[in-house]
């Protein structure tokens, strides 16, 4: 038993479940494991996740991530631990729909910081997994013909809390408007192309061609992605992904 399995709180069915290897090069330096439930009386959704890695010193690097979402695919609650040796930090995100504000806490073994965030109705939040890095899409309509704008929060704090977290705008452009086929290691999926940008490089940038951007390919299994790609030579691939959905 994975300690995955034995730490989450499965809320509804499991949905899905799969894995990744996180690239450098052609060198692999993480691995991820995930699994999605889907409350099927509220239709929210639970995103349990875990990266494994060694960093430079040869220590274990562990990330774990909760996530939950309501059916509109909107943040609810999210818990992000990190384990370093002896050092451990946790993040935790608690969203209010009554006053539209994000609670963040930053808890280590010398104490805790809080801060609040006045977030819109309609929002994402970045998480250190690839499972659920394109859940903003969900957040609204997409305009499958131009570039769509999302309202994203992410923390830079890693061991210590340095700063509050930043409200940042996510671009997001689909490459083709259909899925194509895409070959994973002699094995054939259908997945749908996007560009993402940040927008602060789009406004900044005059020459467009020069704007840095991630790709994606995305699966039909709640923007889960099967591919994704830096151009600084980060790529994150899919190991497997099990639909386990029964309806």
């Amino acid at each position: 038993m994975s300690n995955m399995e034995i730490r989450r709180k499965p809320r509804g069915d499991k949905v899905y479940r799969g894995a990744y290897n996180y690239f450098k090069g052609e060198t692999l330096y993480a691995e991820e494991e995930f699994e999605v439930y889907k409350d099927r009386k509220e239709l929210g959704m639970s995103f349990f996740g875990q990266i494994h890695s060694r960093v430079a010193t040869g220590e274990l690097l562990n990330v774990y991530m909760d996530f939950t979402l309501n059916k509109d695919y909107i943040p609810q609650k999210l818990t992000i631990e990190r384990t370093l040796g002896d050092n451990k930090v946790c993040e935790m995100y608690d969203f209010n729909s009554r006053t539209n504000t994000l609670d963040y806490l930053f808890i280590t073994k010398d104490g805790q910081d809080h801060l609040q965030l006045q977030v819109p109705p309609k929002f994402s939040i970045s998480t250190p997994c690839a499972s659920s890095s394109m859940l903003f899409l969900k957040t609204k309509k997409e305009d499958t013909t131009s570039k769509n704008y999302y309202a994203t929060v992410s923390s830079s704090n890693q061991w210590k809390c340095e700063g509050s977290p930043i409200q940042q705008t996510i671009v997001s452009e689909r490459a083709a408007l259909a899925s194509e086929s895409l070959n994973l290691d002699g094995q054939s999926v259908q997945a749908t192309p996007y560009k993402i940008y940040d927008a602060v490089d789009l406004e900044n940038e005059e020459d467009f061609d020069e704007v840095p951007f991630i790709t994606v390919q995305i699966s039909k299994h709640s923007t889960i992605p099967y591919l994704v790609r830096s151009q600084d030579g980060i790529r994150i691939q899919v190991k497997y992904l099990n639909d386990l959905d029964k309806d």
